[in-house]
């Protein structure tokens, strides 16, 4: 099976169950039209469905052991191989940095109903600026949305959590 396979595979199995989740990282911004090209499958998931989820993916593949990562404080973090593709599964996202520890907002509303359950690439926009290495996302993400009308509101709701005066900051001036 090829990536798209894989997606539409586990998204049909999660669905069936009715677990909520968005597909977010690489293929959120392939999906956008951005120059990306997707390896892995991003799930972030609802906390109250994470072990059903787990349970799912885990009967579709293999589980991978892993070392913590001191960046992340996500409550679950999962790594699949399924069908040969690297799946992460995150349930209670929540990254580590200088002034504390931003807690992502799993909004189930802010999930495309049509098609695939992307994410909301404005969601992306602010994960990827607090994980070292993304500038190029980040940049690409930005002019992006200059040119899309990008979901102010939900900015606004993320610009409000614990987040390094420096991307309080880059949001701000890119809104104005």
């Amino acid at each position: 099976m090829n990536l798209q396979e894989v997606v539409a595979y586990i998204v049909k199995a999660l669905q069936q169950e009715q677990i909520r989740f968005g597909i977010g990282g690489s293929l959120l911004l392939a999906h956008h039209g951005l120059p990306v090209t997707p390896h892995d499958i991003d799930l972030v998931v609802a906390l109250e469905d994470v072990e059903r989820a787990v349970q799912v993916l885990s009967e579709m593949g293999t589980i991978v052991e892993q070392d913590k990562m001191s960046l992340y404080a996500t409550q679950v973090f999962q790594e699949f191989i399924i069908h040969d593709i690297d799946v992460d599964l995150m349930s209670g996202l929540q990254i580590r940095h200088d002034e504390g520890i931003f807690v992502y907002p799993f909004a189930e509303q802010t999930i495309n109903e049509t098609g695939l359950p992307f994410m909301s690439l404005v969601d992306w926009y602010v994960i990827y600026q607090l994980i070292p290495g993304r500038e190029q996302k980040v940049a690409m993400i930005e002019h992006y949305l200059a040119e899309q009308e990008a979901d102010r509101e939900r900015l606004k709701q993320l610009r409000r959590l614990v987040l390094p005066k420096a991307i309080r900051n880059r949001i701000d001036q890119w809104r104005n």
